[in-house]
């Protein structure tokens, strides 16, 4: 298998290094800053629910872990390094706020989340920039969801309904 994001050892890059001088293994290098939902709203928050940022010894900063993506500069057709920290930090955030979205279609079993659950990691996702990058603290978002369709059943005692009783006179 020949990827040229390897180079000469496959296990080891040495173009990509972290500022803390930690060296890439298996061709990943995990965020020097890292912050997890579960860990600040407790642990009914599933594990998935976090993001981080990886600081690189050029000065610049990523999103993604990944070396061949790094070296790219693209995962997944987006960018993923970035001059400055605030601004690696405001797009992983947006990128966890956008897959917290999309988890109201998934199992719960998989992260997925609605109403005041979700409502409260993306505030959290939101506060954790605003702590960091030194903005003041955004509004608080309120997650309405939508009124369950009522499929009647054609039982009464299910459906909870009162069948108006008619009298012949």
């Amino acid at each position: 298998m020949n990827r040229p994001c390897l180079g000469e050892d496959r296990w080891v890059n040495m173009t990509i290094i972290r500022a803390d001088g930690v060296i890439p293994y298996n061709n990943y290098l995990w965020p020097t800053e890292w912050y997890h939902a579960n860990s600040d709203l407790g642990h009914a928050i599933h594990g998935r629910w976090q993001f981080g940022i990886i600081a690189l010894a050029d000065g610049r900063f990523s999103v993604e872990g990944s070396v061949c993506a790094i070296l790219a500069n693209e995962y997944a057709g987006k960018p993923v390094v970035f001059a400055s920290r605030h601004q690696a930090l405001r797009i992983a955030a947006a990128r966890l706020i956008r897959s917290a979205r999309w988890s109201r279609e998934w199992s719960t079993s998989f992260g997925g989340m609605n109403g005041t659950r979700l409502a409260g990691v993306i505030n959290w996702i939101r506060c954790v920039v605003d702590r960091e990058t030194g903005r003041p603290k955004s509004r608080t978002v309120h997650i309405r969801e939508p009124k369950p369709v009522f499929i009647p059943s054609g039982l009464s005692l299910f459906d909870h309904a009162v069948i108006p009783v008619t009298r012949k006179r």
